[in-house]
């Protein structure tokens, strides 16, 4: 269990120090550094035709009357409660807690670390959406355990702007 959050917290450690290197210039005081970890790349031979050399006749596809396309749906505020549910188990799934925590998690009463360790003993979580009215979705959840226990849940959630802003959430069993 110990081991769970201190990978957590590499994790994050990591992911915010890309992020702070990614904000200042790749940590170089705003000038950037060209790391070269072998040989320079050959050039392509001098035979090699341009990109779409053949294609002349062919519209730039950069050239379009067409309207632009619709939002991103991955991001939060576009989606419909349904999917941001979804989305929220999918990220406990796969260990991503810090998307998990801002696509509602935060709005669940505990901290951050409190959020993360709760799920410490939690294999896995289906959820099955059984009614959507407006902005509530209903759920069961079946939540399987390291241990190969499972527990059953049924309840709410609340979205608004592609966050779960409130949950009611009960264990069946």
């Amino acid at each position: 269990m110990l081991l769970v959050v201190a990978l957590v917290v590499l994790l994050v450690a990591v992911g915010g120090a890309a992020i702070w290197m990614r904000a200042h210039g790749n940590g170089a005081g705003g000038q950037g550094v060209a790391i070269s970890t072998g040989p320079e790349p050959a050039p392509p031979p001098s035979n090699t035709p341009e990109p779409y050399e053949d294609d002349l006749n062919e519209p730039d596809p950069r050239e379009s009357d067409s309207p632009p396309p619709e939002e991103d749906e991955d991001r939060p505020g576009t989606e419909g409660p349904t999917e941001t549910v979804q989305r929220y188990y999918d990220a406990i799934n796969s260990a991503d807690f810090t998307t998990a925590w801002e696509l509602g998690g935060k709005n669940f009463g505990a901290s951050y670390s409190d959020y993360v360790f709760g799920f410490a003993e939690t294999a896995r979580d289906a959820v099955s959406v059984t009614d959507v009215q407006d902005d509530t979705v209903y759920v069961d959840i079946t939540a399987y355990q390291t241990d190969g226990t499972r527990y059953e849940y049924t309840g709410t959630y609340t979205v608004s702007d592609g966050v779960i802003v409130e949950a009611d959430i009960e264990r069946t069993s």
